[in-house]
Parts: structure tokens; C-alpha cells; sequence
């Protein structure tokens, strides 16, 4: 997670300084970012058990938008793309 934040942090820096963004950088930063956020959520609702797969609990709504976060601004399949053409 704190890895995470301080590649955030590095890219939003870098937009700072620069005036523009690397489209790299944010192609890894949306692949990778949410893709940590839905093992994190993931593992929380095997932690509730079915009380994780109900709307009453909050660690239910998150799982909710945990998956539409992985698909806004292009699926990691697509970022992965991105990625791998500067490689």
C-alpha cells in the first residue's frame, strides 16, 4: 500500500513540475493501483464471511466500487498494453 502511494505521489510530482503527464507512469500507476485495491477489498470480505456480500455492510459497497474502479479510464488489459509498447 505504501508502495502504491509514493508511485502516486512521484507521478503527481512529476505532472507538477513538468505541466503534463507521462503516459507511462499513469498506464502503471492505473494498473497497478487498483489492482492492489481489489486484493486488499478482496481479502476483507473473506474476512466478513456472507456478511461481506450484503449492501448493509460498508466492506460490501467497496468491493462494489473496488471492481468499477478496475474498469474506468481503461481495464489494466489495456494499461498493460500501454506499458508494454514502451518496453
Amino acid at each position: 500500500m505504501a508502495v502504491g502511494r509514493a508511485y502516486l505521489d512521484e507521478v503527481i510530482r512529476d505532472y507538477k513540475a513538468n505541466g503534463r503527464l507521462d503516459l507511462t507512469k499513469c498506464a502503471m500507476a492505473k494498473m497497478w493501483l487498483p489492482e492492489m485495491e481489489a486484493r486488499i477489498i478482496d481479502q476483507c470480505v473473506q474476512l466478513h464471511g456472507g456478511a461481506g456480500y450484503m449492501d448493509e455492510y460498508l466492506v460490501s459497497r467497496l468491493y462494489t466500487a473496488a471492481r468499477l474502479h478496475r474498469i474506468f479510464a481503461g481495464t489494466s488489459e489495456i494499461m498493460r498494453m500501454i506499458v508494454g509498447r514502451t518496453i
